[in-house]
Parts: C-alpha cells; structure tokens; sequence
C-alpha cells in the first residue's frame, strides 16, 4: 500500500518526541562546555612585514604595481616558512622543551602560520602558543630574521654581480695597461716625428735639386747655342753642365727612391699607430663602462631586489585564540541537533514502512 508523504504528519512526529532532541542537545551543551573550558588556552600573536618595491630610483627599472606583481610577492613566504628559521626559533625560545617533545615539522604545523594578503604588499606571520608573551617573541624574531634573510639573499645576489663586475673592471684595466705599454713601446721603437722630419728635408732636398736640373739645362741649351759659333768656351762649358746634369740627375733618382722608402715606412708606421691608437680609445672606454657599472653595482647592493621591513612587530593578546567557548558549544549543539532530527527521520520512515505506508519517494525510487 502506498501513501504520498505527509508533512504535516512528519512535523507532528517530530513535535511529540522533542524531547529527544532536547536530551541530545543538552547533553552536547554540557558535555562540549567542561570540555572546551579544561582545554589550554592558546594565544595568537601576530607581527606584520611590509614588502617594499626596489630602493632603484632608476625609472627605466620601474616596477609596475600590478595584481599580477603583487601575487608575485607571496615567494617571500617561503623565508618566513622555512624550516631552518623556525628550528632556530624553537631552539632559542626552547619551544621542543618537555618530557615527549614533538616533531619539529608537526610543532611547526600547529604553531606557525604565514600569509600575505590578498592584492597588499604585507605580509603576516602568526604564533600560537599557550603563552601569549612567548608567542609574541617568536613572531617579532621571525619577522626580524625573515627580513635579515631576505636582505641577506639580495645581498649575496648582488656581491655575486660585484664579483663578476670586478673581475671584468680588472680584466679591462689590464687590457688598457698592455696596449698604453704597446703603444708607448712603438712610439720609441718606431718614431714617425724623426721619420716625418727626414721625410720633409729629402722632399725639399728634391725641389733644389729639380730647380738646379732645370738651370743645367738652361745652360746647357745656351752653350749648344754658342757652340754653333765654333767656341772653344762654349764647347767646355758644355761639357762641364752636361756633366753637372748628370750627376745632379743620379742624385734626383736616388734621393726619389729614398722618399718613396720612407714615404712606404712612415704609412706603415701611420698605420700602425692608428690601429693601435684606436686600441686604446676602445680600451679606456671599455675600463671607463666597467668601472662606473662597478660603483653602480656597489652603491645599489642590497637595495636591486623588493625592501622587508617589519610593519607591525605585534602585541601581546590578551584574548585566547582558542578554545572558541562559543563556537565549540555552538557547534556541539547544532551538531546534535541535527542528529536528532536525522534519527527521527529514520524513526519516522520505518514506523511507516512497519504500518504498511510507503512514501512516494521510495516508490520512486523502486521504479
């Protein structure tokens, strides 16, 4: 036999057996109030870290403060939640001390908690402990020594850009040492102002002797002209200009290969010089660049990467975090209440099932 379900026979059997309800709760109420007050009470401290952005007031590295930089930011929960900095801090402030002591990780678990919140720049850390001055201490030496650590890795990022800055200023400054020593060896190995000096004597030196080529044959036209005149003077004298023309001609052709020979050896020395002049120009430029990257690199270390400074070092509470009297009680009460009410539903499903009544739902549930 079926029977559609009736709520306001459902409600009525609630009604009648309230009391079962009633005994439920009250039992949970008294049960979960002794309890929550025997349990220890434990103190939350929390201290506060700002994370600032890069002390670089270069605006060519300007960070944008974006949602997507801020999120960025929660990597530096990582020092504040490190394993070795709480080690620390549970042997200074003797937090494993006592007969059973816990697990370093499992005592962690329950003692510290750290977050950065949500589209800010801070970034919290919380201490739970039973003694709220102690938990206090702990959270204001993490949030100093988290700073210190993050201070600490900049700083060692940064002496190791130092290092290798230092090491290519030293290398650039030796290579400024050896071409200003090469070129100070080739000035007195191979002197172009001495050269330039000879080189300007055979050229002048050449022009008297063209000038004194070109009156030897003047004469020596005038004579042949005389000559014509059957004159014994004339015929010496022509002899002795064309023997001057000769020799004057020789020494013209020896002193022109002596000025293309030094004209060849004062270019190649010319060449030299610049090539090695240039050098050194690329040199000091080079050593000026690492030299002033160097005094950047040292004046900005530690500073490159995001600032910590502690906001807020905390204070000690006065209020328990927990045991939540309230809540706990809260809690045990609703939980019973709804207990109760799952128990009489089944009660009230079966005492109709054993009268012959089926609900709809069950009938549904079959088909």
């Amino acid at each position: 036999m079926y029977q559609s379900f009736d709520a306001f026979e459902y409600i009525e059997y609630l009604r009648r057996r309230w009391r079962v309800a009633a005994i439920a709760c009250g039992v949970a109420v008294l049960l979960s109030l002794p309890l929550s007050l025997l349990l220890p009470k434990r103190y939350t401290a929390t201290a506060s870290i700002v994370i600032e952005p890069p002390g670089n007031t270069d605006t060519r590295t300007a960070i944008v403060v974006s949602p997507m930089y801020l999120e960025s930011l929660k990597t530096y929960e990582r020092f504040a939640d490190s394993d070795s900095l709480f080690s620390r801090a549970a042997e200074k402030f003797h937090l494993q001390a006592g007969g059973a002591a816990r697990p370093i990780e499992s005592l962690k678990r329950s003692v510290l908690k750290v977050s950065k919140l949500r589209d800010t720049k801070i970034m919290e850390i919380s201490v739970t402990l039973t003694d709220p001055r102690l938990a206090q201490s702990v959270a204001q030496y993490l949030a100093e020594e988290t700073v210190s650590l993050s201070h600490g890795e900049s700083l060692d990022a940064d002496l190791e850009s130092i290092t290798s800055s230092e090491k290519q200023a030293a290398a650039s400054a030796r290579k400024l040492s050896e071409v200003q020593q090469a070129w100070a060896a080739l000035t007195v190995r191979e002197p172009v102002e001495s050269l330039q000096g000879e080189l300007d004597s055979s050229v002048e030196m050449r022009g008297k002797l063209r000038q004194q080529l070109v009156d030897a044959q003047a004469n020596i036209a005038e004579y042949q002209e005389q000559g014509k005149a059957d004159s014994q003077f004339a015929k010496e004298q022509l002899q002795s200009e064309r023997a001057r023309e000769n020799v004057i001609e020789k020494k013209l052709q020896e002193l022109t290969r002596s000025i293309q020979q030094l004209g060849a050896t004062m270019a190649s020395r010319s060449a030299k010089r610049d090539a090695l002049q240039n050098e050194v120009k690329s040199a000091q430029t080079a050593s000026e660049a690492a030299a002033v990257r160097l005094r950047e690199l040292r004046a900005a270390a530690g500073n490159r990467g995001e600032r910590l400074r502690v906001m807020d070092p905390g204070i000690v509470p006065q209020r328990p975090s927990s045991p939540n009297v309230p809540l706990n009680v809260a809690g045990s009460w609703l939980s019973a209440l709804t207990g109760s009410i799952v128990y009489l539903s089944f009660a009230f499903v079966k005492r109709r099932r054993a009268a012959g009544f089926e609900p709809t739902v069950t009938r549904g549930m079959r088909a």
